[in-house]
């Protein structure tokens, strides 16, 4: 055998080796399954950002539907995720963006009850849209006083280009039977029904790290 045939055959025997040890290596097998799932894991949470959003919901407007907070610093409200991409339909909640006259501006969680061209009509809490009454399954009486004055509304045409936007806790909800129209342009998005499913799960976890871990 030659030189150059025996060196080659040594570096084929080295090589070979060098592989059987690194395919036996059970750290080294655990590491490549790390990097995998760090990867796979990395992709997967940008492109969940890339369509959904956080939302730690805020005041009374929503219950018992959702249970908000005082305000974002102190904890007891609930935390959902809205889809940024969807088109808000009939009994969606939604989050819309809102600029007030005095300057004050910020997002709003609220359910869409009607669309351009709809009639709306409040009758001692019963809503009426396009003379045909709602039967709303996620109202509750306690929230939804008949003698309240404001759980009535006259009959109204909702503007082409936008939403008639309600909280499910009337009595103290400030929508849009108060501010009017909301342009569907000012969507920031539509909470998913996998959303509310587990939001319980969602919320104790963004409690955890927000005001129990980091004491918020």
């Amino acid at each position: 055998m030659s030189n150059i045939e025996l060196g080659t055959s040594r570096l084929f025997d080295a090589r070979d080796s060098l592989y059987k040890r690194e395919r036996r290596s059970p750290l080294n097998i655990c590491l490549n399954i790390i990097i995998v799932l760090f990867c796979v894991i990395l992709v997967l949470e940008l492109s969940f950002n890339v369509l959904f959003t956080g939302i730690y919901v805020i005041d009374k407007s929503m219950t018992p539907t959702l249970i908000g907070a005082q305000n974002a610093s102190s904890s007891g409200g609930e935390f959902i995720y809205i889809d940024k991409y969807a088109k808000p339909n009939y009994g969606d909640i939604v989050v819309v963006y809102r600029e007030t006259e005095n300057g004050t501006k910020g997002n709003i969680i609220k359910r869409v009850v009607a669309f351009g061209g709809d009639k709306v009509e409040l009758i001692e809490g019963v809503l009426i849209v396009n003379d045909k009454v709602v039967e709303e399954y996620y109202l509750d009486d306690n929230y939804n006083s008949k003698e309240n004055d404001c759980n009535t509304f006259n009959e109204y045409v909702v503007k082409e280009g936008c939403m008639f936007l309600l909280g499910d806790n009337r009595n103290v909800s400030s929508d849009s039977r108060q501010n009017g129209d909301y342009p569907v342009e000012n969507l920031v998005g539509v909470v998913p029904k996998w959303s509310m499913q587990i939001k319980p799960l969602t919320t104790k976890f963004y409690t955890f790290f927000n005001f129990t871990l980091w004491g918020k």
